[in-house]
């Protein structure tokens, strides 16, 4: 077992100390416990999950996707490009 030393906001101990006495294991338990489950999880998973969280940003509320991005690839350098070149 490797000994590390990390830094944590105030209010982020407070909340660990207190979830750990109501699990009843000591900080490192926890802590170890947590990322070994945060290791476990599909990468997949999580980045989907990521993006579900997201919101659009209110300047694009009334963007057409399908049109923003042709319009950006009618601008493409590589796009237009001739094929034979």
């Amino acid at each position: 077992m490797h000994r590390t030393q990390i830094y944590l906001q105030d209010e982020l101990y407070l909340n660990l100390k207190a979830r750990a006495r109501s699990v009843g294991v000591s900080i490192s338990e926890l802590i170890r416990r947590t990322l070994e489950k945060d290791i476990e999880k599909d990468p997949e998973s999580d980045a989907r999950a990521f993006f579900d969280k997201l919101k659009p940003l209110d300047s694009f509320a009334r963007v057409d996707s399908s049109a923003y991005v042709a319009d950006i690839r009618s601008k493409s350098r590589i796009l237009q490009q001739d094929p034979a070149s």
